[in-house]
């Protein structure tokens, strides 16, 4: 019994229509991946929420996939055995009821101006795919969506499909005749075929949630950073401001004041703020904050000079990220000569972004310490660098990726240090 059942199965499917559906199913398949390489498309296939210009790009795209099926269509019986239903369920299972209607009156539209006896059930059913494929998606969501309800919804369709084709149809006999060559190979090869788009588009999701997780541990790395240079405020400094306040109190109890009420707003944009992103004007407050500090604690040994272009100073940076770089020049540069010094700070614009110097004319570094700093060239050492120095080069890497970076030079002993920040395009105001 079984096998006279198979027989007649085997029976309806002829050799070389099997091949070229199998061949159309191949095309398809390719067409899929060379598509959602795009990236218009790639970011309509992965947004959450659908926008009207998404939902017309979807449709377009599924729409010309249906189009494009029927002229690699296969002649058989006057009619044509075609992978055209695929373009409306493989949209309206990703897309939704629009993306697979408008997909399907578009396939089904260019179906009909070539006319034959079938043409006005192709529109039809096709139409009819997008929105049953749409309703699937609708109840699901399309990353909810597994191969067997893909599987399930395609033979739907298609059965639908051969419905309207023998319904619609005449005369009937010529449309029997043309659903008992083609149905069964057309029902697999067109399932098999939104199958492979689903797991090409699923293909697409995952290196989404891949992308999404770097993000998120890159985001989570640079706050790790910022907590930990926060922490990292020297002690040092805490206490030889606080040496300093217990001195003017008795000299000058009015400047005692202004040193306690800086100190206090510094900490407080230092340690408690929760963002981790700012304006270049919000980091020079901080920076001027912290040269007063030093400035009551070595008086006129130490000087402060900001030469930033008005333009420049909505300029995106992270948080905390210039006063490492003024504490280092002062601490090694100016801070262990007699006469003390300056610290310059100055920005501008470059081809691919800007740029950030903090300048002293401090003690300077030797050819030979940024040689063993591995910092010459412009390309600085994480282990060469100090603590401090290492987060403000990290955080930039992690938050605006290889473009930026921190870069130390010096003329040579005695001629100062210079600390370069270079930031992307991205951080431009």
């Amino acid at each position: 019994m079984m096998s006279m059942v198979t027989g007649r199965v085997l029976g309806f499917l002829d050799g070389a229509l099997v091949w070229d559906i199998t061949r159309n199913l191949a095309l398809n398949g390719l067409g899929a991946y060379l598509v959602t390489r795009l990236s218009s498309v790639r970011r309509a296939i992965t947004v959450s929420h659908y926008r009207a210009k998404d939902q017309l790009v979807l449709a377009l795209v599924f729409g010309a996939f249906s189009a494009a099926g029927n002229f690699i269509g296969i002649p058989v019986h006057g009619a044509l055995a075609n992978t055209r239903i695929v373009g409306p369920i493989a949209g309206g299972l990703i897309g939704g009821p629009l993306v697979g209607i408008g997909a399907g009156f578009l396939g089904g539209a260019v179906r009909f101006s070539m006319g034959g006896y079938t043409a006005l059930a192709a529109l039809v059913s096709n139409v009819i795919a997008g929105l049953i494929s749409g309703l699937v998606h609708r109840r699901l969501g399309a990353r909810r969506i597994t191969v067997p309800v893909a599987l399930g919804t395609a033979v739907l369709a298609e059965l639908n499909l051969k419905a309207c084709i023998l319904l619609m149809s005449k005369p009937f006999a010529q449309a029997w005749q043309l659903e008992r060559a083609i149905a069964i190979p057309t029902i697999l090869a067109n399932a098999a075929a939104v199958v492979i788009f689903l797991l090409v588009v699923r293909d697409v999701y995952r290196e989404q949630e891949k992308m999404k997780a770097e993000a998120t541990q890159q985001a989570l790395l640079a706050q790790a950073e910022l907590q930990m240079l926060k922490a990292q405020v020297n002690p040092h400094f805490l206490y030889n401001t606080l040496t300093t306040v217990g001195a003017l109190t008795r000299t000058d109890p009015e400047a005692a004041r202004t040193v306690i009420k800086d100190l206090s707003v510094f900490l407080r944009r230092s340690l408690d703020r929760g963002e981790e992103m700012t304006t270049l004007a919000d980091e020079l407050q901080t920076v001027e904050l912290y040269l007063s500090l030093q400035k009551a604690r070595f008086g006129a040994r130490v000087q402060g000079d900001i030469q930033v272009p008005p333009e420049l100073l909505g300029l995106i940076l992270p948080v905390f990220i210039l006063q490492p770089l003024v504490e280092n020049a002062i601490k090694h540069g100016i801070g262990p000569r007699r006469e003390g010094g300056t610290v310059t700070l100055r920005a501008g614009r470059e081809a691919q972004g800007a740029w950030i110097e903090v300048r002293d004319d401090g003690l300077g570094i030797e050819e030979r310490d940024l040689e063993r700093l591995n910092l010459k060239g412009g390309s600085p050492s994480e282990t060469g660098l100090g603590l401090g120095l290492q987060h403000v080069h990290r955080r930039l890497r992690l938050i605006f990726g290889p473009a930026s970076g921190l870069v130390l030079s010096s003329p040579g002993p005695d001629r100062g240090t210079v600390a370069r920040l270079t930031l992307p395009a991205q951080a431009m105001p």
